[in-house]
């Protein structure tokens, strides 16, 4: 029986938010149900886009609010650990935490776990592919740059086909062919780590043992080390309350 419990705060995107809720049952499995920590989850799905918000400031404090009223709730209803599942809505936590401090440190701020994982890795360089508040406002390099990792963006040139990918998991949406076009644009980089910097593409991996790819594909596929926010978080929990 765990005494600590664990919030899940997501509505950033529904898929990914049930996809991350079926890995911590997974991470926490036992013989017996009632064995699960308490398990608390906040969906706002009314929320605005926080990709424009960070792009445009168009409803920036509403988006701040959104996050800090979800905060709120958990902190009332005595939730100790809090992930975020959205990497893009790291980048509001300095304003949310304005609102709520005495929420800060009950949020496990997912890019700064996986920088310490990725440092004790002697991790140098990484490819981070996410959605485009996340590469603009340059939330992944500044965060690791104190771990000594360099961070390669994609430039607005990649920016649609990053919406692409990111719609196919939002959408429940994927093909052999959508797959395909992934591993292609990774290709571009001509890097081996990379940073799945929105949380949609934890599920896009996921999928693609599932497809019957080409033998190009599944030969840079091979190449690959994906590393995962959402992965990392889960291990820190364990670690935490197992």
């Amino acid at each position: 029986m765990y005494k600590e419990s664990i919030g899940i705060i997501g509505g950033f995107g529904g898929y990914a938010t049930l996809g991350f809720f079926q890995r911590l049952l997974e991470v926490f499995a036992t013989g017996k149900e009632r064995d699960y920590p308490h398990i608390y989850m906040d969906n706002n799905f009314t929320m605005p886009s926080r990709t424009r918000a960070l792009l445009f400031m168009e409803d920036y404090e509403i988006v701040v609010h959104c996050i800090a009223d979800s905060l709120r709730k958990m902190y009332q209803g005595g939730v100790e650990h809090i992930i975020l599942v959205c990497g893009t809505a790291h980048a509001f936590l300095d304003d949310v935490f304005e609102i709520v401090p005495e929420t800060k440190d009950r949020v496990l701020n997912i890019i700064d776990i996986l920088g310490e994982k990725m440092s004790e890795l002697d991790v140098e360089e990484a490819l981070v592919i996410g959605a485009e508040g996340v590469l603009k406002t340059c939330l992944y390099s500044k965060k690791l740059s104190k771990y000594g990792i360099k961070v390669i963006e994609p430039n607005s040139e990649y920016y649609e086909e990053i919406r692409y990918f990111i719609e196919m998991v939002k959408q429940n949406n994927f093909s052999k062919e959508g797959i395909g076009r992934f591993v292609r644009f990774i290709e571009n980089f001509g890097t081996r780590n990379i940073i799945l910097g929105c949380t949609e593409f934890p599920q896009l991996v996921k999928e693609i043992p599932s497809l019957d790819l080409s033998p190009e594909s599944k030969h840079i596929l091979d190449r690959l080390v994906f590393y995962d926010p959402l992965e990392a978080v889960l291990e820190e929990l364990k670690r935490i309350l197992i």
